[in-house]
């Protein structure tokens, strides 16, 4: 499976599953984070952001952004990964992280924190989300 296709994967299950009213997918926005999130979505004024991993070395590349460390702004209340079917254990992934598997059609949760919609393990920063926000806005608006 692609990143491409594990993207469009991430965004359907945010809409169909999450019922996030807003997806943005690969957003280049200017952030505090720094971040350009695979796929982020917002549901009950919470983010939820999926980054997707088709291979291990881009699974250990990610780990190194600045966002990953304490201290740094970061995107997502939720912070999930979605990853071709044994790509990773749930031991690997990053604390507060939920790991997620594509399976055919289905979305597998594997490990880590599960999405519900009550509490959430991270603080996004809100300054970064809005300036994707606008940033996405703009672009459709051609301003």
């Amino acid at each position: 499976m692609t990143h491409t296709e594990l993207v469009g994967r991430a965004a359907k299950w945010l809409k169909n599953f999450i019922h996030c009213r807003v997806v943005l997918v690969e957003m280049d926005a200017l952030t505090s984070s720094g971040e350009r999130p695979d796929a982020i979505g917002w549901v009950f004024n919470q983010s939820i952001l999926i980054e997707c991993k088709a291979n291990r070395s881009d699974y250990y590349a990610d780990r190194k952004k600045r966002s990953r460390y304490n201290g740094y702004p970061a995107l997502g209340a939720w912070r999930f990964y979605l990853t071709p079917p044994g790509l990773l254990k749930p031991e690997e992934i990053l604390d507060g992280w939920g790991l997620y598997e594509a399976h055919g059609k289905r979305i597998v949760f594997m490990g880590g924190n599960e999405y519900n919609n009550t509490s959430h393990p991270f603080e996004s920063c809100r300054e970064s989300e809005v300036a994707m926000l606008l940033s996405a806005i703009a672009k459709k608006l051609k301003i």
